[in-house]
């Protein structure tokens, strides 16, 4: 073995393209995948973090037979006692502000971020770190907060936080006492908050929110959800409900819930689609490895032939084989891991997760990945190897039916090359088509801006609140006033611009039909928001400030509602709603507005109700001017400075807001074009192998065709035709592949773009190209040289 592992060294260093080849090839090869599984590890261990993960449970009721299901406090809805099930060993309230609803005050500035409201026993359920409190006890105290790390730094700056006394303002208020620091939320956390708060330290709060159950052994879902089957229908807003539970573990990938705790979804088809891509660059980088050695196999033909004249025997072929392959392995395990040092924070920057495996446990599963591919790229070699015959091999021959080996391997690579491309360009095609999709409203120019919040109400001095409530309502006509007379502003509106989750939820239904009630879209807007937004009337009128008054039983649907009833004329059309007494009150439906896109585009758009609800804690929307963007910016700062004195002024662009929500779609996209690149690199170099691999077992025929009158021209056309043949082989085969599988991803989006013929045409074209500009080369060497050299000893 000392011997073989010289041979190799020496074999290693000497043939030096070939040695840069194969290591490209392996390194790019295991670093890739490797980078491709840091955000599959992500995304399949989210939430696996939790060591109860697999025991925790979520209530979750479905109003009617037709409604999607959503979370629930059914302890605090339908007086539920879990108590009564054995195999329940513990019940968590949680409710969730978000930034826009709640605030904390210190050192008179304040801060916005997400807070969770908890039970005592929130850390018996989740095992988010604590670097500063004991978490059996941290939150029995009414008075503590927590927070998170960054979110502490935020307020605190470098200042030890604990013990400072922090006011916290929502629809309830008080004092609290920060008495622990989180580490971060982990990127793969399906919730995520920047401070926690204990639950009983209010009589009660402002939002619903919803319940975990924590279960024993014992726990069996079926039996459960049987016997809670019919809990919600003694409350008169469920009587046609069913209450069940879904597994916290599913939720992530399966439940697409409306609700502001379990915020975060994931998609198993882009898991799969990148779990393809990582599979189709290792193998395109396996094959190209051994195209690489193959053709080292050829240089060597006749050495091996001497070798087996003087007693080698295949068991002494094969150690050699592995002692070289154990050194590129080496090698390589060495280099894949400085790369993944080096692009390391940058990668997951990129990406936008955390990566917490430490760099031994990542050197591990390098080593593994390098040492699989070198196995399999060894058995590779094994076959062929297998076809040596020591009479060949002394003239330089291998038994491999004219090079069918190399041409199957290099074709099968421009197959994943190709269809790399056309996935490639049909994810980019469809998240520029989600950019640039007509909405159905002009985004452009629009600004939201909350002026004001919602009062507390001041349960110990109630003068002190009709005080404050006045003070605001004489700001908030202030606003509005200024806003109408504002140099800048074409037109503004209150009620939340739209966008994917801006919309809440409700069970309605056609008065007076068959139809049973179900989870509609609710919006709650003024009489100016379908001005400001630009909607279409297709028949009635919508809101007006001299018709109607806020929260008079009038709604404006749009069409995809008006088409899922059916409703044709709108002369006594009214609809009711469950949680709002009903049909003994049903709203008047006075007009019907055209679709237009208030979700993602995956989604189709679904029936949606507006009501007039005019509050001072609602944000306003303000549709700007261009050209006078910038000024009209820092008027509205002016004006929102002078009714929030010493905050900061904070504000948010539609279409910023529109992006971020196709924010994973991009990602996605540019991932797919940074792995296509490198497929096509890795294929290149695997084609510029069989170029060499061809041309050197073509040397002799060349010289004949040249020394028969054959010009260089027609020696370049000759060579690069052959190899074009194959790479055209191959868009052949990759065309239906890519329909199929692209097809199937766009199944996913009720949006779609198109599967575009110049889409394929493009991808043929680039991997013509790419082989012409890889082989062309080599042909030229090939055909230049002097027919004397390859024919001097025949």
């Amino acid at each position: 073995m000392n011997y073989h592992f010289k041979f190799a060294s020496r074999d290693i260093l000497k043939n030096r393209l070939i040695t840069t080849g194969s290591l490209i090839s392996m390194v790019i090869g295991v670093l890739s995948a490797f980078l491709i599984y840091m955000w599959v590890d992500s995304e399949l261990q989210t939430d696996r973090f939790h060591s109860e993960v697999d025991r925790i449970y979520i209530p979750v009721i479905q109003q009617s037979a037709v409604d999607n299901i959503n979370p629930i406090s059914a302890g605090l809805f339908f007086r539920l006692d879990y108590k009564k099930y054995p195999s329940v060993k513990s019940k968590l309230y949680t409710a969730f502000y978000t930034p826009e609803r709640i605030k904390l005050k210190f050192d008179n500035n304040e801060y916005r971020g997400g807070g969770l409201i908890a039970d005592s026993t929130f850390f018996d359920f989740f095992d988010f770190k604590l670097l500063v409190g004991e978490p059996n006890e941290i939150l029995d105290n009414p008075s503590h907060i927590v927070l998170t790390k960054s979110f502490s730094k935020k307020i605190f700056g470098d200042k030890d936080p604990l013990g400072e006394t922090i006011y916290l303002e929502c629809d309830r208020k008080g004092y609290y006492q920060v008495a622990g620091i989180l580490e971060d939320i982990p990127s793969n956390s399906t919730l995520s908050f920047d401070f926690l708060v204990p639950s009983q330290s209010q009589e009660w709060w402002g939002n619903s929110g919803m319940e975990f159950i924590l279960t024993n052994d014992s726990f069996d879902q079926s039996t459960f959800n049987a016997e809670v089957k019919e809990a919600g229908r003694s409350h008169p807003q469920f009587k046609e409900s069913t209450l069940s539970t879904v597994a916290f573990s599913d939720v992530y990938f399966h439940h697409n819930f409306s609700n502001s705790i379990l915020a975060k979804h994931g998609n198993m088809d882009e898991v799969n689609s990148l779990f393809l891509v990582a599979f189709v660059i290792l193998l395109v980088s396996i094959l190209n490895f051994t195209n690489m050695q193959s053709t080292l196999m050829l240089s060597q033909l006749k050495t091996k032939g001497i070798k087996q004249v003087n007693g080698a025997t295949k068991f002494d072929f094969l150690l050699e084989l592995l002692a070289s392959r154990l050194l590129y392995a080496l090698l390589s395990i060495v280099i894949v891991f400085g790369l993944f040092m080096l692009v390391k924070d940058a990668y997951l920057r990129f990406l936008g997760i955390t990566f917490g495996k430490p760099l031994l446990e990542v050197l591990l599963i390098i080593a593994i990945g390098v040492f699989l591919f070198t196995i399999i790229s060894t058995l590779f070699s094994i076959i062929q190897s297998s076809k040596l015959v020591t009479s060949q091999a002394l003239m330089g021959q291998l038994n491999d039916k004219k090079g069918s080996t190399g041409r199957i391997l290099t074709t099968i690579q421009y197959v994943f090359a190709i269809a790399l491309i056309i996935a490639t360009s049909v994810v980019y095609k469809q998240f520029k088509y989600m950019q640039n999709k007509d909405l159905g409203y002009d985004p452009n120019g629009l600004v939201a801006i909350k002026f004001f919040d919602r009062l507390p109400y001041n349960f110990e001095d109630e003068e002190t609140y009709k005080k404050d409530l006045k003070a605001q309502e004489s700001s908030y006509e202030l606003v509005r006033n200024e806003l109408l007379k504002m140099p800048g502003i074409i037109s503004y509106s209150q009620g939340l611009m739209p966008f994917d989750g801006s919309a809440s939820t409700m069970s309605w239904k056609l008065s007076g039909s068959d139809f049973e009630y179900t989870e509609t879209s609710l919006m709650t807007i003024d009489p100016d928001y379908a001005n400001m937004l630009g909607l279409e009337m297709v028949a009635g009128r919508f809101f007006s400030d001299s018709l109607d008054v806020s929260r008079q039983h009038k709604v404006v649907i749009n069409k995809a509602a008006m088409d899922y009833w059916g409703i044709t004329d709108l002369s006594d059309v009214k609809v009711a709603s469950s949680s709002w007494d009903g049909e003994d009150d049903p709203w008047r439906v006075i007009g019907v507005v055209d679709d237009f896109h208030y979700a993602h585009l995956s989604k189709k758009i679904e029936p949606a109700i507006m009501v007039f609800f005019r509050d001072v804690d609602k944000e306003f929307s303000v549709r700007i001017a261009s050209k006078q963007y910038k000024a009209t910016l820092e008027r509205l700062g002016a004006l929102y400075e002078l009714v929030n004195p010493s905050q900061p002024f904070n504000y948010t662009i539609l279409e910023d807001k529109l992006q971020a929500q196709y924010e994973r779609e991009r990602k996605l996209s540019e991932i797919f074009m940074l792995f296509t690149l490198v497929g096509l690199m890795i294929s290149s170099v695997g084609l510029f192998t069989f170029a060499l691999y061809e041309t050197r077992k073509r040397i002799k025929e060349i010289g004949i065709r040249k020394v028969v009158g054959a010009s260089e021209t027609q020696v370049i056309s000759l060579l690069t035709s052959g190899f074009l043949k194959w790479v055209l082989l191959a868009f052949v085969i990759a065309c239906p592949l890519g329909w199929y599988f692209m097809n199937e991803w766009l199944a996913n989006f009720a949006s779609q773009t198109e599967l575009s013929w110049w889409i394929f045409a493009i991808a043929g074209v680039s991997a013509i190209v790419l082989a012409t500009c890889t082989v062309i080369g080599q042909s030229y060497v090939a055909a230049k040289r002097n027919p004397v050299e390859a024919l001097r000893y025949e």
